[in-house]
């Protein structure tokens, strides 16, 4: 398991949360990596649904220098034996902190997994 983190610059014209929502949402690519690293089995079937990637809710600290963030998102299963797509929903929580207008999220790689 490895943390990453991805740090971005606050538009001050926003909120915080506005902020967070707008940028995860705009950059997927940045995030579904480490999303899907936890579903990973080294099997090509398995993909992470592209355009699914949402922000649920942004819960800020009352020091305003911290949070959870909870996004959702799809994992994209093909079954080969019936020619059949299949889009499976998670929730993940994502810890959060503001620093000299930036906000840093925190993202956790897991090591693939194999089904024997």
């Amino acid at each position: 398991m490895t943390i990453k983190t991805v740090t971005f610059s606050v538009n001050n014209k926003l909120s915080i949360a506005e902020n967070i929502i707008e940028y995860v949402q705009s950059h997927e690519d940045k995030f579904s990596h480490a999303l899907f690293t936890k579903h990973d089995q080294q099997d090509l079937r398995y993909q992470f649904a592209t355009a699914s990637l949402n922000v649920d809710m942004v819960e800020i600290a009352q020091d305003s220098n911290s949070g959870v963030i909870t996004v959702s998102y799809g994992i994209h299963f093909f079954w080969p034996c019936n020619n059949q797509d299949e889009i499976d929903n998670y929730k993940e929580k994502l810890n959060f902190v503001v620093r000299e207008e930036k906000v840093m999220i925190e993202l956790v790689e897991h090591e693939p997994w194999i089904v024997l």
